[in-house]
């Protein structure tokens, strides 16, 4: 009755476990490669680690509009913009990425002063290696004057720093840490120009990279936290060869999928990290499935080698993993293609994760359990649920 339903002869009697050797050497590559490419280019971090800019606006009239909101402000030459509702539809948290002190943020500059303190006006980088700026006034200004103009792009300057006399250049010395400060409040008063119109400005906050510290802190400690602590569940559910086999794939995706967002530069931001706990999830999930049905068989099969009871039980569980990770994969797959730019991070490392983690569950749990020496006889006692195939028969249906 159902079988024009089946567009395939399904046969499961594939060698998986044969080409174990070629698939460890694939995956130490590509690990090796994640952990190289970390050190030299490095994580594109973004707001959440770097710090920058949160500023809070609420629509004059109506509710906040995010996608035009996104083109204005990222058309500014600001860096990394990201926008979210904050309380209801008419109030919006923007925030921007801090800003480095380049010439970009100096261009900048030279746009506020000349619509706050009128044309020909110029700012301009000092010396390469300095955080000096130059600022050219089209009429000569004495010292008070000076302090009051360059105070429309946010600088407040110091005794030492005014040009003594009437002149229409003056030379401002700053550090290098000094200007990227400075620049934190030329960004806030582009996005003011930019949307003031429509927009009211309800605050402004400068986070520091010292909190972005923190959470990078925070983050890998959740991360290991949490494959260690599913390691022991799997270890008690288990047996500690099971244990070990399901630890090492999952730093296996974690590690491959930081190769990911190192390769093609993503946005590396809070939104990524719950990406990887995600994919350390989706693979033990699927990783224990094929574990209960390989505990299984090995109580029933006694005298059957290791690897044909490995191949055997991976083929059993096979339609179960291809459909769960097809399904996943649809659905990730439209994130990736409209889920627009706030998810696409997200949705690329969860990509990569459907397939890495459905790869490690056979080449690299499974692959584990061989040169653990699993045996039969380290397993404890099954209980009647066991015995009866109960956990199994519902996980591989």
């Amino acid at each position: 009755m159902w079988k024009p339903v089946r567009l395939f002869a399904f046969k499961k009697k594939f060698d998986f476990l044969g080409q174990r050797r070629a698939a460890l050497i694939i995956s130490t590559l590509i690990n090796v490669v994640s952990i190289v490419g970390v050190l030299t280019i490095g994580l594109n971090f973004g707001i959440d680690f770097k710090g920058g800019i949160a500023i809070q606006a609420k629509a004059k009239d109506g509710k906040a509009e995010l996608d035009q909101l996104r083109n204005t402000v990222g058309a500014l030459g600001v860096g990394e913009v990201s926008l979210q509702e904050f309380g209801d539809p008419s109030t919006v948290l923007i925030r921007v990425q801090r800003q480095e002190g380049d010439n970009q943020c100096v261009a900048g500059a030279q746009r506020v002063m000349q619509k706050t303190a009128g044309q020909g006006w110029l700012v301009k980088p000092g010396p390469v290696g300095t955080g000096d700026v130059q600022f050219t006034s089209p009429s000569a200004l004495d010292s008070a004057n000076w302090r009051d103009a360059v105070s429309r792009a946010g600088l407040t300057l110091q005794e030492r720093q005014l040009p003594r006399g009437s002149t229409n250049t003056a030379n401002i010395d700053m550090s290098i840490e000094q200007r990227a400060e400075w620049c934190q409040q030329v960004a806030i008063k582009l996005v003011e120009d930019a949307i003031g119109s429509n927009y009211e400005l309800r605050g402004t906050e400068s986070v520091g990279p010292k909190i972005g510290d923190e959470l990078m802190r925070s983050g890998i400690y959740a991360v290991i936290a949490t494959m260690f602590a599913i390691a022991i569940y799997v270890w008690v559910r288990f047996e500690w060869q099971f244990a070990v086999g399901a630890l090492i794939a999952m730093l296996h995706d974690v590690i491959s999928t930081i190769g990911v967002f190192v390769l093609f530069q993503l946005d590396f931001s809070l939104t990524a990290l719950a990406a990887v706990l995600t994919i350390a999830g989706y693979s033990i999930n699927d990783t224990v499935v094929i574990f209960d049905r390989v505990r299984e068989n090995m109580r029933r099969y006694k005298k059957m080698p290791l690897l044909d009871l490995l191949n055997h039980s991976i083929n059993e569980t096979l339609s179960r993993t291809l459909m769960t990770s097809a399904t996943v994969f649809v659905a990730v797959g439209a994130l990736v293609l409209f889920g627009g730019p706030v998810l696409h991070s997200f949705s690329v490392a969860m990509l990569w994760g459907v397939i890495v983690g459905t790869y490690s569950s056979v080449w690299v749990a499974c692959a584990g359990l061989v040169y653990l020496g699993l045996r039969a006889d380290q397993l404890r006692p099954a209980d009647d649920k066991a015995d009866k195939g109960g956990d199994t028969e519902k996980a591989g249906a």
